[in-house]
C-alpha cells in the first residue's frame, strides 16, 4: 500500500498543486467577474467540472514538462519525482494521459466553449514543452499567455466585462512573464546543456533580472487601471494591492542586488504567493462592487 501511496504523492507533486490550483481559482474568478458574480447558466456541478478541467489542463502541462525536461532536471532539480526515481517515465506518461482524458471529459460536460479552451490550452502547453521552450523568451511568452487565458475564457462564456478582463489578463501576463524570465537564472547550467535559449543563457543572469523587473513594474502600473475604470471596490482593492505593490518592489530591489540561483529559488515561490494575493484582491474587490451595485439599483 505504501508504494501506491508514494506513487500517488509523486504524481500529485508533479502536477505542481500551488500552480494548478491557482489556475483553477483564476478560471472561477474570471467567470465571476464576467457574470457579475452571478454565474448565470452554470450549475454547481458544471462549475465543479470547470475546476476539474482547469486543474487537469495545468496538471497535464506540468507532467509533460517534467517528462521532456528529465535530462536537464537531473542537473537542475534532481529531487523531482522523475530524476529521483520515485516515478518512472511510463508511470508519468500514464498519469498525464489519465488526467488529459479526465479533463476533456469534464470540459465536454460543460459546453463547447469550455471544451475548445481546454483543447487549445493543452495543445499549446504541449507544443511549448515539446518545442517552444527551447526558444527562450518566446516560450516564456506562451506560458504567460496560457496563464492569462482564464480571463479571456470568462469573457468568452458570458460575452461581457471585456475591458476590465483584458486589464486583469495583461496584469497576469506581465507578472507571469517576469517570473518565467527570472526562473531561467537558477537553471542556466542545465538549460545551456539542453540548448534552451533563455534570457539568462543568452545574456546573463543580470540581464534576466533587469528584464523580469521591468515586467513586474509593468504589472504594477497596470494594477491602477481597474481603479480608473471604476471596476473594483476602492476600499478593498487599494489596501490589498498596496501591500502587493510594496512586496513586489522589495522583491525587485533584492533581485537587482542578488540575482543568484539561491535567491531566485526562494523569490519565485514568494512571487507565486503574491500572485495568489493579487487574485484574492481581484475577486474580493469585483465581487463586493457587484454586491453594492445590485442593491443600489
Amino acid at each position: 500500500m505504501g508504494g501506491i501511496v508514494d506513487k500517488a504523492l509523486a504524481v500529485i507533486e508533479m502536477t505542481r498543486p500551488p500552480n494548478s490550483l491557482m489556475v483553477a481559482l483564476a478560471v472561477v474568478i474570471s467567470l465571476g467577474i464576467a457574470s457579475g458574480w452571478r454565474f448565470e447558466g452554470l450549475t454547481i456541478a458544471e462549475l465543479t467540472l470547470v475546476l476539474v478541467a482547469s486543474y487537469s489542463a495545468s496538471a497535464v502541462a506540468m507532467i509533460v514538462n517534467d517528462i521532456i525536461d528529465l535530462e536537464s532536471d537531473r542537473i537542475n532539480s534532481p529531487h523531482r519525482p522523475l530524476p529521483s526515481g520515485r516515478l518512472s517515465l511510463r508511470e508519468a506518461r500514464a498519469a498525464a494521459t489519465i488526467l488529459a482524458i479526465a479533463g476533456l471529459a469534464a470540459s465536454t460536460l460543460v459546453d463547447m466553449i469550455t471544451t475548445a479552451f481546454y483543447i487549445g490550452v493543452v495543445a499549446f502547453a504541449t507544443a511549448y514543452n515539446a518545442r517552444l521552450k527551447k526558444l527562450g523568451i518566446i516560450g516564456n511568452i506562451v506560458v504567460a499567455a496560457l496563464v492569462a487565458t482564464p480571463f479571456v475564457y470568462g469573457w468568452a462564456v458570458y460575452g461581457r466585462g471585456l475591458n476590465v478582463s483584458l486589464v486583469f489578463a495583461a496584469m497576469v501576463f506581465t507578472a507571469v512573464l517576469g517570473r518565467e524570465v527570472v526562473k531561467g537564472i537558477p537553471d542556466v547550467e542545465g538549460d545551456r546543456a539542453a540548448g534552451v535559449k533563455t534570457v539568462a543563457v543568452l545574456f546573463g543572469e543580470r540581464a534576466a533580472a533587469v528584464v523580469a523587473s521591468l515586467l513586474y513594474i509593468t504589472s504594477i502600473v497596470l494594477s491602477a487601471v481597474p481603479l480608473a475604470l471604476r471596476q473594483v471596490n476602492l476600499y478593498t482593492y487599494v489596501p490589498l494591492v498596496t501591500i502587493l505593490v510594496i512586496a513586489m518592489l522589495v522583491e525587485i530591489a533584492l533581485l537587482w542586488r542578488n540575482p543568484t540561483r539561491e535567491f531566485v529559488l526562494s523569490h519565485k515561490r514568494r512571487v507565486l504567493g503574491y500572485m495568489l494575493l493579487g487574485l484574492v484582491a481581484i475577486a474580493l474587490s469585483t465581487s463586493e462592487l457587484s454586491f453594492i451595485n445590485l442593491f443600489s439599483t
